[in-house]
Order: structure tokens, then sequence, then C-alpha cells
């Protein structure tokens, strides 16, 4: 199996893996520089993908945003050349843990304000129910959630210092 066929399937598990259905350019381009042993200009990105330099010059930025990507400048070069997060697994995992707390956050929210069942018409009462239920159980599922993996960012740093 070659490399590229690695860094393939690894770009399809993070557009899975993002909520928002993810953006295979930018999973491409992580990808890439999680693959490089080196930092890579925004040129030879565009070379290896195949695409253009300003459309790597986007989602780079998006990466960066997002703590995933380094910029780094060299003196004798006028180009800027990115590189991986050194955290780049621990940052990914915060992003799904932020959007997740986001989610039980709102659950809470609605269950605060889930209306008495006497606001209720009549016809709508098993649905009520259903519903509130429901919400109930998403609401639970990410507390248990969190109560699991409470301290695995230190667990996570322990583990990565005992394997490097």
């Amino acid at each position: 199996m070659n490399l590229q066929k690695l860094q393939d399937q690894f770009s399809d598990e993070l557009v899975k893996v993002s909520a928002d259905g993810g953006n295979l350019l930018a999973a491409r381009l992580f990808t890439l520089l999680l693959f490089s042993s080196k930092s890579l200009s925004l040129q030879e990105m565009a070379n290896q993908l195949e695409v253009t330099k300003a459309a790597v010059s986007i989602r780079i930025r998006d990466l960066e945003a997002g703590g995933l990507s380094v910029k780094k400048s060299k003196i004798s070069d006028r180009r800027d050349y990115y590189y991986v997060a050194d955290d780049n697994s621990l940052i990914m995992a915060e992003t799904l843990l932020a959007k997740m707390k986001q989610f039980l956050s709102g659950t809470e929210s609605i269950l605060a304000n889930w209306p008495e069942k006497s606001e209720i018409q009549e016809d709508q009462l098993d649905d009520y129910h259903v519903a509130k239920k429901r919400i109930q159980d998403f609401h639970l599922i990410y507390q248990l959630v969190f109560q699991r993996i409470e301290g695995i960012e230190d667990e996570w740093r322990s583990k990565r210092g005992n394997n490097g």
C-alpha cells in the first residue's frame, strides 16, 4: 500500500467525523501536512493536491485559525511555509468536544424551558411526552460522555509523552 492511498483514506475519515460534513479540500490539505516530514509552501501544496494556489490559501487559513496548522517564514525565502501543529489530534478532539458541549448546553436550555403539560393541546400530548423523553435521553448520554472523559487531556499528554 502506498502513502497516497493512506492519505486518501485518512482524508475521507476526517470528512466523515466533521459535524458539518467537512470540506474535502481542507481534509486533504490537513492530511498532506500530517503526512509530510517537512513544511510546505502554498505552491507545493497546490501542486501535490492538483488545485489552485488560491484554493489552498483559503483552506490553509481555516486550518491555521483552527490551530491545526502553523505558518513559518524562512529568512532566505519570501514564501510562507506550513506544517501541522504538534497537538493537532488534541486540538481536533477539543473542537469536537466543544460542539458536543454546545449541544449539551442547548438541550439543557430546551429542557429548562420545557412547557408545562397544561400548556399543551390535548391532541399533542403523546408527541409532547415522546419528544421530552428523547431530548432527556440526548442530554443524559452527553452528560455521561463528559463525565467519562474528564481528565482525558492530561491522560493523553502523559501517554503521548511515554510513547514519544
